[in-house]
């Protein structure tokens, strides 16, 4: 029975954590809005969450749900302009995310045929109309939007064309599904996620988010193919899932540690997106391991869930933040749509393993610059991605950004390098700032007052053969500017004890090491500091170890699991 399926529960769960954040007073403006606690708004895209009430009023026939449906949905006219075009908040002139709310809306329409009262699915049928005019006429492959635009907007329209018996509408959804699958590397990774879809970085490298993939653009294009019986797309889309399961770590998160949207990034996905489990569930009749992979994210969503709310990362409880309530409402919606079109079969799956359990060696991705290397029990991951670091704030500069233990989970998970709010409205604050700093491994230094570090740096080179990464790399700002007088070189090499890290001609740096499990033996240099810390990237309490180097300049230590 679905009722029994973790996905049936958790989103009952977010559902009645939502219900507790609804306004329920008088005054239009705010009736039926999403309160969050940590923003201190009304996200303006809470009106999605219509599609999550709505399944859960069609599985329980509980009429609070119904009625939370109608009156989130109702709250998008305050957002909803006269053309069709829906604000992203009311503090911002952005009115592309308009494609997700047509897609929630078109999702809870066909869910609740027959069962939602008649005025409530005219106002939705309404609304499916306005939206879909609206994207029709402003958004496609040439609009100012990332890739996940057009992926996205490819979908809406097929429902709505399907929906609204509007036949350009599905010509134009083929053109942008189409257009998106152009734009998929050799290894099977989706890219485009910036303007022009096309750039390529001074390294030749593409713009690719992991995040963004897995919870948004791929599954709108897996979705796509099913619905519109696309069978060479499925194909397609069928390699490209198993490619980014390459990325998925053991617990079920994400390894997006050094992704171009990495400002948003958080362990179990991203922070304003739906979810991986629509793609996975859809085609996992093809590969028991899709069934797999999304029951593991979904068991991690339910780790960080408290009180009915998805909490940013894995420690946000534990450090005394509040829950963003934009993770709950678009992460319901993809526990909704699962329930509504998934054979429990898949909801309840023989446990299988995944790619990253028997991973093992090393490779190599010139699209992002990256190396994976696994060993026994340990998973690691080692960046020169210089794809527009200063927007994204992605580490470059052959930068360790990920190390996982199986049996202890994450031991290093890098974030940006700075916390700067490229969407305001989209990213939480932090009331600790003394003790808020990067998850990023990194070489730091002071210059004129500005502080610099080698996960700026773009210009580094980096080596790898079997089970070792080497790199020369430097020190840049914030703008990724080099600062001259710098050439650290810095060896890893994974093997079944840990990693070993060799730093040499380190003179003057520190060394800054953020261990959110395991222990660090230093055998060369010595310790200067060590300290707690948070950061909201990610989502880890870690210990900071400050490192600085011998004489020589070398340092050298091994990073164990406990």
């Amino acid at each position: 029975m679905k009722r029994d399926s973790l996905y049936f529960k958790l989103l009952k769960d977010y559902c009645d954590g939502l219900l507790s954040l609804q306004y329920k007073g008088e005054d239009a403006a705010f009736r039926g809005g999403i309160w969050c606690r940590s923003c201190k708004t009304i996200h303006g895209r809470c009106p999605d969450g219509v599609f999550a009430f709505t399944e859960m009023y069609k599985l329980t026939r509980e009429e609070k749900y119904l009625a939370a449906a109608e009156s989130v949905f109702d709250y998008g006219e305050n957002l909803l302009c006269t053309d069709g075009g829906l604000y992203n908040d009311a503090q911002t002139t952005w009115r592309y995310t308009t494609v997700f709310h047509l897609i929630a809306v078109a999702e809870a329409y066909e869910a609740g045929r027959g069962i939602l009262p008649e005025p409530f699915a005219a106002k939705l049928y309404a609304r499916a109309e306005r939206n879909a005019a609206w994207l029709f006429e402003n958004l496609d492959e040439h609009s100012p939007a990332n890739i996940n635009y057009c992926t996205t907007n490819g979908l809406a329209l097929l429902l709505a064309g399907r929906l609204l018996g509007e036949e350009k509408y599905l010509h134009r959804a083929a053109r942008l599904v189409a257009y998106a699958a152009e734009h998929i590397s050799e290894n099977g990774l989706l890219y485009g996620e910036c303007k022009p879809h096309g750039k390529r970085s001074a390294r030749g490298c593409v713009a690719v988010d992991i995040g963004y993939n897995v919870e948004e653009s791929v599954p709108a294009l897996v979705k796509y193919a099913c619905i519109a019986g696309d069978e060479a797309l499925c194909a397609k889309l069928e390699k490209v899932l198993e490619a980014h399961l390459e990325f998925m770590l053991p617990d079920g998160g994400w390894d997006n540690s050094f992704g171009v949207r990495n400002n948003k990034w958080t362990y179990w996905g991203s922070r304003t997106s739906d979810g991986c489990v629509p793609a996975y569930l859809l085609m996992a009749e093809k590969n028991p391991a899709f069934a797999e992979a999304a029951l593991r994210n979904t068991e991690l969503l339910a780790r960080c869930t408290h009180g009915g709310l998805l909490y940013g990362g894995p420690h946000y409880k534990e450090h005394g933040e509040y829950a963003c309530s934009h993770h709950t409402f678009e992460h319901a919606n993809a526990l909704a749509f699962v329930l509504e079109n998934i054979d429990e079969k898949y909801l309840l799956p023989a446990r299988t393993q995944i790619l990253a359990d028997s991973a093992s060696g090393i490779r190599y991705y010139p699209e992002t610059a990256t190396c994976k290397l696994a060993c026994g029990d340990y998973l690691a991951t080692v960046t020169n991605y210089d794809f527009d670091v200063p927007f994204s704030g992605h580490a470059s500069g052959g930068t360790l950004t990920a190390l996982y233990h199986k049996k202890i989970g994450p031991m290093i998970m890098a974030s940006v390098s700075d916390y700067v709010l490229v969407e305001p409205t989209n990213m939480q604050q932090v009331k600790d700032r003394q003790h808020h700093r990067p998850l990023t491994p990194r070489f730091a230094a002071e210059k004129e007052g500005k502080t610099c570090f080698s996960s700026w740096f773009t210009e580094a080179e980096m080596t790898q053969k079997e089970n070792t990464v080497c790199v020369k790399t430097g020190l840049a700002d914030a703008d990724c500017r080099p600062l001259s007088g710098y050439e650290p070189r810095i060896c890893y090499t994974l093997g079944k004890e840990g990693m070993e890290i060799e730093i040499e001609n380190a003179a003057g740096l520190q060394f800054i090491l953020p261990l959110i499990r395991g222990k660090a033996e230093l055998k060369a240099g010595k310790t200067a500091k060590r300290e707690k810390i948070f950061f909201l990237t990610g989502g880890f309490i870690a210990d900071e170890w400050t490192l600085v180097p011998d004489e020589s300049g070398r340092i050298a230590f091994r990073i164990r699991a406990d």
